[in-house]
Order: structure tokens, then sequence, then C-alpha cells
């Protein structure tokens, strides 16, 4: 029996935006299985964090007119936090976040996470933790997970699941023999919920947090407001047959972000041949921070949007209380006294000092109260200082 269409919104990275991939295959097998997907907006883009899909949900109008928010990011998750205690914790902040901001929006919400296994991660000899986190999390709030990588470790066996044949490469499964067995076992998974096995959500509204931290009310600078507090910068358009990005190029100019009580969470930006690297500076420390991807360095891609997390930038003091702090970035200039800063899934990237490199911000996402904006422009070929 067929059933009316979920309205899906759908966040994720890569393995999500591959085509062909795991997701045109689910939508046709759920269909299939009488349960068809409606996409209502795919805000999926590849090397993004759960703090890029909050950032997501923040700047989209989906959630009201969607039944099921799906949600893939363990893979990219695991590799950015990985197993260690501050940055776990910090994870979850965004997790639960992504959680309590939905349900707020839209208590009737159905979500669900997809969970995936990396090669050779952690899932396959131990418990991953970004995997418990999520477990424990989705059962306080009465949302679903489907454990794809355990599925496929019972179904198929240890030996089977750790051959390299198994996968494309280190974060995606082969093409489309694996993704489809993971399409039809999330689109089982799907069939069950739809049928009346959906978790039992809080009746009365949200809980109380989990942890009291979290990241729901995490505030975003989108490229709109960025250009309002620019209007000499230049607006630019991107588009490719999946993207339509808009990015303010501020490469001649600085920004400064004044924050009590918050963290930058992330950096939103395009990834072009001609992206200068970013002078990020929390306080007296500063950064000289690589945008580059590989796929754009080695020519595979014109662009890539992308995102630059910023939990290097507190180091012990992550978890931390923090009083008002100002946060500083602009273009990063041949010979600036910097510390570079290379992110785990970008490649090296030296200042240079032509005038055709850009500085193309999407966004930036922060928690805590924001107390200043301000961008000018700096003087031509001057390095951003500490102050």
């Amino acid at each position: 029996m067929m059933r009316s269409a979920l309205r899906t919104t759908i966040i994720g990275g890569s393995n999500t935006v591959m085509q062909p991939g795991y997701l045109g295959q689910l939508v046709t097998m759920s269909a299939q299985r009488g349960v068809p997907l409606e996409i209502v907006a795919d805000l999926a883009i590849g090397g993004t964090t759960s703090a890029f899909g909050l950032y997501q949900l923040k700047t989209s109008a989906a959630l009201e007119q969607s039944d099921l928010l799906l949600i893939e990011y363990v893979i990219n998750d695991a590799f950015i936090y990985g197993d260690e205690r501050r940055q776990f914790r910090h994870w979850a902040r965004l997790y639960e976040g992504i959680i309590r901001h939905a349900l707020a929006r839209n208590p009737k919400l159905r979500i669900c996470t997809l969970i995936f296994g990396a090669r050779n991660g952690s899932w396959l000899s131990s418990v991953p933790a970004i995997d418990a986190g999520i477990h424990y999390i989705s059962d306080y709030y009465g949302t679903d997970c489907i454990d794809l990588s355990r599925a496929l470790m019972r179904r198929f066996g240890r030996e089977v699941v750790s051959d390299a044949g198994f996968y494309a490469d280190q974060g995606h499964y082969a093409r489309p023999v694996v993704t489809g067995l993971v399409a039809d076992l999330a689109a089982e998974a799907i069939q069950r919920l739809a049928a009346g096995r959906w978790q039992e959500m809080p009746t009365a509204g949200l809980p109380p947090a989990i942890d009291p931290d979290h990241f729901a009310a995490a505030e975003v600078i989108d490229a709109a407001t960025l250009f309002a507090a620019a209007r000499d910068a230049g607006m630019a358009a991107y588009h490719n047959r999946r993207f339509s990005l808009d990015a303010v190029d501020l490469a001649e100019h600085e920004v400064s972000l004044t924050l009590e009580g918050g963290l930058l969470l992330g950096i939103f930006h395009v990834s072009e041949p001609q992206t200068a690297p970013l002078a990020l500076y929390r306080n007296e420390m500063g950064y000289a921070c690589s945008l580059l991807k590989g796929g754009v360095r080695d020519g595979k891609f014109k662009f890539l949007a992308a995102m630059l997390p910023c939990e290097f930038l507190y180091g012990a003091d992550l978890l931390k209380p923090l009083g008002v702090e100002t946060i500083r970035l602009g273009r990063a200039m041949a010979g600036d006294a910097l510390k570079p800063h290379i992110a785990k899934d970008n490649v090296a990237q030296d200042a240079a000092a032509e005038s055709s490199q850009r500085l193309p911000l999407m966004g930036i996402l922060h928690s805590g109260k924001r107390l200043d904006l301000a961008i000018r422009r700096r003087d031509t070929g001057a390095a951003l200082a500490a102050e």
C-alpha cells in the first residue's frame, strides 16, 4: 500500500552529495516499499560537519514544510571531532543543538540520523564515541537513528566490511553495489518507522537539555548580513548543476566580531583556485588558515562550498565559560607572522600578494551573544595585525 510522501529535508556530507550514490537509491527503494520520499530540501555539502548542518537549518525555511529530517554527518564528525573527550563533548553540543533547534521549529518533525562507517574506522573493533552519542541523544529525544555500519557488520561479518573493495575510499562506500545495500537497509528501516515504529517522542514539549550548553541557540551571520556590513565588497554567485551559492568577497576587508560567552563554531566559504588563506585571530594569537581543498587544487572542481572548523582556536578553553572576546579575520598576506593551520580535510596553501586572490565567505556560525560585528576596508596591501 502506497503511503503519502514523507516530505524530507536532508543535511549531510559528501556521501549524500555523491551522484550516483545512496540517496538516489534510497529514494527509489523507499518508493518501491510504499514509502515515497519527497525531497523538500537537500542541504548536504561535502566535507562538512554537524556545525554546518546547524547553520544550514538556521538559514533554511524547509523544516516547517517537512515531515522527516535525515542527518548524515557521522563519518565527517568522527574525522573532525574523534573520540577525545573535549572534542566529543563539543560535538555533542552541536548535535543536540540540531535536534533541539529542529524540534523547536517543528514539534511534529521526525528526525532520523544515518550512521555510516569509514574504512578502517574505530567502529570495526571498538565502540565509536560519535555513534554511541547519536544513539544516546536520539533515545533521549525520541528521535531515530539507522545504524548502517552496525547492520552491515551483523549481516556480512567483519571480514567483508573490513575489505578494501567494500569502499570507494576512506570515507565512501563502493558504488553502486555497497551503496545499494546501504540504501536498501535504510529503506527497510524507514518502512518500519513509517509503519508506526518511530520512537515515542516527548509529549509535553522538549525535555530538559542533556547539556545545558548545547548550541541550539547558536546564531548565524549569513552572506546578506556580511554584505550589509560591507557594501563596498563584492557579492559573488557560484553555480553548478547542484549548487547555487552566494558569497561576499572580503579579500580587501577585515572583520571584527565581538562575542560574550561564545565560541566561533565555523566559517563557511567557497574554495576556488583564487581563494586566499584566511588570517584568523583570537585575542593576540593569529593563524594563517588554508581554505584550499585538494579537489580544487588538482583541477577536479572549479569550486567547492566548504567550512573551516574553528575548535582549534580554543584548545583547553573549548568547554570553559568565556567572557568577552573579539575574533578578527581577513585575507592572509605574504609575510604575515601567523601560525599555519591546515584543517584535516584541506591542503597546504601559501599566502600570496597577488591582487587576484579572493576571500569568498558564505557565512559564520557562533554561540553566545554577539556584541558587535564590524567590517572595514583595510589599507591596500596591509597585513591584518593583532590588536
